[in-house]
């Protein structure tokens, strides 16, 4: 089983033809003392359409929290309905990686009111992966929000196994714009295979530089199973 969770980079792999896979957790951002932000159960739901393409619909519940001077604000509910298909585009040879394209579309006027985009909002990323000698993963992109400017993202992470069930990763990411403090963050964690179609995974987070997010931590898990077997 491969996951896009519980890190920011996706998994360049798509699932194969008839695949169903569900991966959900929870997430926990620290922005200050007083500021927080929770998503659960962070649901992601993937189906293989044919073995270069799959379509990933993304929802979540959120709730922010914040305290100032005192006084307490609490927001929380759904946010808006994410669908993402992501495609295929090469296999690795020796020196080249293996490249796919994922792609998102955010509807407007759905969720709850506070989370909600005025139009459509969208964006890619570049996905590559090298198996070869250090295995590691990447992407690179950019998001279109309801002001128009173009948010960059990227990652970077590397793992290894440590046994047959028990892997580990750490991962580098930010975000960048012209109307928005960057971003860059540092995580790391682990995964435990339970079985061939059922991982678990935590993880946590620190930041490097003094806009991202003072510590975030995570768990969750993903199941497949094959309608066409």
């Amino acid at each position: 089983i491969f996951t896009d969770r519980p890190n920011v980079t996706d998994a360049v792999n798509t699932l194969s033809a008839g695949t169903f896979q569900i991966e959900a957790g929870y997430l926990y951002q620290s922005f200050s003392s007083s500021t927080n932000f929770t998503t659960y159960p962070n649901l992601s739901f993937k189906y293989g359409i044919v073995d270069w393409f799959e379509l990933r619909l993304l929802t979540n519940y959120q709730r922010f929290e914040q305290n100032l001077d005192g006084a307490n604000s609490e927001v929380s509910g759904f946010s808006p309905l994410t669908i993402s298909p992501k495609i295929k585009l090469t296999e690795q040879t020796t020196w080249v990686p293996k490249f796919s394209l994922a792609t998102s579309f955010t509807f407007p006027d759905i969720g709850e009111e506070a989370f909600q985009n005025d139009k459509l909002n969208y964006g890619f990323r570049l996905l590559l992966e090298n198996e070869n000698g250090l295995p590691w993963s990447g992407g690179f992109g950019s998001d279109w929000g309801d002001s128009g400017e173009t948010t960059w993202a990227y990652s970077w992470t590397t793992g290894a196994s440590l046994s047959e069930k028990v892997g580990f990763f750490v991962e580098i990411y930010g975000y960048f714009a012209n109307d928005i403090d960057s971003q860059h963050s540092v995580d790391g964690g682990f995964t435990y295979l339970v079985n061939n179609n059922l991982q678990a995974d935590i993880i946590a987070g620190f930041p490097l530089n003094k806009f991202a997010p003072d510590f975030i931590f995570g768990f969750g898990l993903a199941w497949k199973t094959h309608f066409k077997n």
